[in-house]
């Protein structure tokens, strides 16, 4: 995070659109980086999402908290 503890983004210089949504996630207090990482290959995406809209996707058993660090 940064000294404004809303504008963390991680490993990626911005924030990015809920991959769910679609919509900012620039004043979002439960924004989460997720990154997609294929080993064989040493590729990686990364996705934002809101962590609500996410659990709402994920199935039973899988849940996203956020912590503010």
């Amino acid at each position: 995070m940064s000294d404004e503890r809303s504008t963390w983004t991680g490993v990626v210089t911005e924030r990015l659109r809920c991959c769910i949504c679609g919509g900012s996630t620039d004043d979002a207090p439960d924004y989460v980086l997720i990154e997609l990482t294929a080993p064989a290959s040493n590729a990686s995406q990364f996705f934002g999402a809101h962590a609500g809209h996410l659990n709402d996707a994920l199935t039973e058993g899988f849940d996203v908290e956020v912590h503010m660090m």
